[in-house]
């Protein structure tokens, strides 16, 4: 069947540093068919995600990019058809779907507008199919580009499938970018009867202007995904200009040696240990060397104590001894402001304390601490969290707080981070989220607090209102500031016939 969904919006923006206020509206449309029973088609113009979720904000003690998942409803719908090859995880993504209608600028995450776009999602028998065109629209930091993306996968067999990728187009638009890719996959869960064991491989290469090098990239991973027994091998191998625009690989040029394994036993209901559900004896290894075989980082994971309890707390100790190489050529390594770490190897060992109490409980809370050697100095790091359900479920709230204390050669450093959500329940029609955020780096407190009101099935009513306060270098702690105000008010129909 068909289904028209078009939406009218209006907002409201200022900005303390500049005196105008401004008023803006638009509208956009969805048209969604049903070409087949398992595939579907889309129709998109002016798409808007006024009343998607802020990102979550992270602190990065580490010399790469952070990952950060995607939130909106668009991209989210059928993502699972894009995925490529087994257990590249964050290491690898050939598509990644936030390299499109959001670009980066000034450590921030700006939208960019998409004028109107065409995707294809599901399946049609032993075929599944994605395919995903868009043209977005000219910001004062990027031109009008067009970006594709497609994957298809095909069962062979009901335990073995094959499967290709390929992306095009730059959202910078500043060169000609291009990627293909092929995986294959084979498990099976009758392995010595009842054992699982899957196995998978990939290789992808991209194109455009680039300097010479190495564009390629390959894996294989070898899983046995067990309950008593769990255990993974997995190689990659990312060339230095392997280049995927639309993907996300923090580390080219780098070849990684991965290895995990954990024998997880389940006490006797009526022994010494039933208290306990399930010990977890975890050994991980995991080393990435550049191209020409230096090793750049070299981690072993252990978990001498972990532990499920019957009630569902959970205990874990941790040793992880760690081995960091930053290169005297690569660029500096600056791990929090003012703070540059010394090019050279280090040899450190880190410690991990962790405790949670049940999930199944109303009030549920949680501590992790890290702390040991770190970068020729030391560092402590503490998170938490605190989550409870009031009101009979009508009210969840969660709170995160998150403390990193630097000593290092180079100077000290505190990064905080504290997180509070959110989400009170009037009604299954009516809900209002909540959302703040602050930390120490970008001195920034974020509000964003959503209501969606559902009048109709599929059509909703959203009231979104983002501010943000920063805190003056030199101020008092609790002096915050007003920046910046947008109020987005959105309707959404829809019509199926």
């Amino acid at each position: 069947g068909l289904t028209v969904t078009p939406y009218v919006l209006g907002r409201f923006e200022r900005s303390a540093a500049e005196p105008t206020e401004r008023t803006t509206g638009r509208g956009g449309l969805d048209l969604s068919y049903s070409l087949t029973p398992g595939l579907t088609g889309v129709l998109t113009a002016n798409t808007d995600f006024a009343e998607t979720e802020v990102d979550t904000r992270q602190i990065n003690l580490t010399r790469f990019d952070l990952f950060f998942p995607e939130k909106r409803p668009f991209f989210l719908d059928g993502s699972n058809l894009f995925e490529f090859g087994l257990g590249l995880g964050q290491e690898f993504l050939p598509f990644y779907s936030r390299r499109v209608g959001l670009v980066e600028h000034q450590m921030e995450f700006e939208a960019v507008p998409i004028d109107w776009g065409a995707k294809i999602l599901g399946h049609a028998g032993r075929l599944g199919i994605a395919a995903l065109d868009l043209q977005t629209g000219e910001t004062t930091v990027t031109p009008r580009v067009n970006l594709s993306a497609g994957r298809a996968t095909y069962d062979v067999t009901d335990t073995f499938y094959v499967g290709a990728i390929a992306t095009h187009g730059d959202p910078g638009g500043l060169r000609s970018n291009s990627l293909g890719g092929v995986d294959a996959g084979w498990h099976s869960s009758r392995i010595m009867q009842d054992k699982k064991l899957s196995i998978g491989g990939w290789a992808a290469r991209s194109s455009g202007d680039r300097r010479p090098g190495r564009r390629d990239g390959w894996g294989f991973k070898v899983d046995l995904p067990n309950d008593l027994w769990e255990a993974y091998v997995r190689f990659m191998q990312f060339g230095d200009v392997l280049d995927p625009a639309l993907g996300f690989l923090p580390r080219p040029g780098t070849r990684w040696y991965d290895f995990w394994n954990a024998i997880k036993p389940r006490p006797k209901r009526d022994g010494a240990f039933a208290w306990i559900r399930q010990a977890f004896f975890e050994t991980g290894y995991k080393q990435v060397d550049d191209l020409e075989g230096r090793t750049e980082s070299r981690r072993l994971f252990t978990a001498p104590f972990n532990i499920e309890t019957e009630s569902g707390h959970h205990f874990e100790l941790n040793w992880v001894p760690t081995y960091e190489f930053v290169d005297p050529a690569g660029p500096p390594f600056e791990i929090a402001p003012g703070v540059v770490v010394t090019p050279g190897g280090y040899h450190f060992t880190r410690y991990r304390v962790e405790a949670q109490s049940a999930q199944s409980r109303t009030w549920r809370i949680g501590s992790t601490i890290w702390f040991g050697d770190f970068y020729g100095g030391r560092l402590t790091q503490t998170e938490a969290f605190v989550n409870w359900d009031v009101l009979r479920g009508h009210l969840h709230q969660k709170l995160d707080l998150e403390n990193d204390f630097g000593h290092l050669p180079e100077g000290d450093f505190v990064q905080r981070l504290f997180q509070l959500q959110n989400i009170f329940a009037f009604s299954p029609r009516l809900l209002l989220f909540g959302y703040f955020q602050y930390d120490t780096e970008t001195r920034d407190m974020g509000m964003n607090a959503r209501l969606r009101f559902t009048f109709r099935p599929g059509n909703d009513l959203f009231v979104v209102w983002n501010r943000n306060w920063t805190h003056p270098a030199g101020e008092g702690r609790f002096d915050l500031g007003p920046e910046s105000d947008q109020v987005a008010v959105k309707v959404r129909f829809a019509w199926t016939g």
